[in-house]
């Protein structure tokens, strides 16, 4: 069976960067582009080390030195930081990539001896991997701008600086250059934007499904006053009005007063242990008014909750109930137990339809994941264990503890 705890998401996806508000979709594509620009780096390093190496007599000691250290320096520090927690340093290190290949395109005249370069200066032959860097924490506009600044010096060079017969024409060889590295650098700004638009969207899904949720609490709250005022306020009116015996219709609005003080000990922050099981039926009813909720016999008379876990807890059993109803088939049954401690509360729902696979729940599939999983999560003290398989039952735990209780 797949097993689910509140402790460990329950899709496997990238924490949002602390501090940075970038979503899990945009993390997880920044730490992909990075690694793959810094193997890049890496790669090409290595193939033209050879012709770095025949070339460094063509220009100052010094630009040698400095060029590599500026290329291919930042991108080791953007493949090691893609590890890191903090997503801002990843950014930090991509700009210092694409900086750091324009800074040494546009030093390279100010060392060159004005021997003639036998085919192309090694530094012309990754233009497109500072464009990519510069996808990773620039915006569109400053992206180009950075691939420009970085493909433009080095064409002029491979241009006037090339002996005659190894080099070609400078307008296409501009362009062609230009369009190949663009290719690239407009798949990263896209994946980059798509990114962010999932992150807003989920982000936007998230929030309807926690307002859809508060808009349910208030409604099965409404519902339990309007049954409380029906069932017994209005009841011992009529009974007084209709004559009844003194000593039942006395009776009766003891009780009826009784009932008034659950809700108001509810509006001070804590619910009996007769108000949460009322709270709790109430939640089933309002999906399934046939389903009954079982409590547990050995379950405290005199306890008393925070308001808190109760809503949520009804609002989260209310969802299990009505995920259940919609996708464990016409012929399941589920069942919903209920059992109170002193300082606990444990929620059962089980069914015994089709299952699923908890691995293959969509993000935007809410129902499970925000409504029942998250919320309670988020609850302190609030655990979730979900046990399933496709074509097996499914049993919904879910539960609360007190800290220090």
């Amino acid at each position: 069976m797949a097993t689910y705890t509140a402790t460990t998401p329950m899709t496997v996806s990238e924490p949002a960067s602390a501090g940075t508000g970038e979503g899990a979709a945009e993390v997880r594509i920044t730490r992909l582009f990075a690694r793959f620009i810094s193997s890049g780096y890496l790669f090409y390093m290595v193939l033209m080390a050879p012709t770095m190496t025949s070339q460094a007599k063509l220009v100052a000691p010094w630009w040698t030195v400095f060029a590599v250290a500026a290329v291919y320096g930042p991108p080791v520090v953007l493949g090691a930081m893609s590890f890191h927690r903090d997503i801002g340093w990843i950014r930090r290190a991509a700009a210092g990539s694409a900086l750091g290949f324009i800074a040494a395109a546009l030093s390279w005249p100010l060392a060159w001896n004005g021997e003639l370069l036998q085919g192309d200066a090694w530094i012309s032959t990754i233009p497109g991997l500072a464009g990519l860097a510069a996808a990773v924490v620039w915006r569109p506009m400053w992206t180009l701008l950075a691939l420009a600044s970085a493909i433009v010096p080095v064409q002029l060079i491979n241009h006037f600086c090339r002996a005659p017969g190894h080099n070609g024409v400078l307008i296409p060889d501009m362009m062609f250059s230009t369009s190949f590295c663009l290719l690239y650098v407009s798949a990263a700004l896209m994946a980059m934007r798509t990114g962010r638009l999932l992150d807003a969207t989920r982000a936007e899904a998230h929030e309807a499904a926690a307002a859809a949720a508060a808009a349910t609490a208030r409604t099965v709250q409404r519902a339990r006053f309007n049954a409380l005022l029906h069932d017994w306020a209005m009841s011992t009116l009529l009974a007084a009005a209709r004559g009844t015996h003194r000593s039942e219709v006395r009776h009766q609005a003891e009780l009826a007063i009784a009932k008034l003080d659950d809700v108001e000990s509810e509006g001070s922050g804590t619910y009996t242990a007769a108000a949460v099981a009322a709270h709790l039926r109430t939640a089933v009813a309002d999906v399934d008014e046939r389903l009954a909720v079982e409590l547990a016999a050995d379950s405290p008379v005199d306890a008393t909750y925070p308001a808190e876990p109760v809503h949520v807890l009804g609002a989260a059993v209310s969802e299990a109930v009505r995920n259940s109803a919609l996708h464990a088939g016409a012929d399941a049954v589920c069942k919903v137990s209920v059992a109170l401690g002193n300082s606990h509360i444990d929620i059962t729902v089980t069914d015994d339809g089709v299952g699923f696979d908890i691995t293959r729940i969509a993000p935007h599939r809410l129902g499970v994941t925000v409504s029942i999983v998250e919320r309670v999560h988020q609850l302190s003290g609030g655990s979730v264990e979900v046990l399933t398989s496709p074509g097996a039952s499914t049993t919904i735990h879910m539960s609360w503890r007190e800290i220090g209780g």
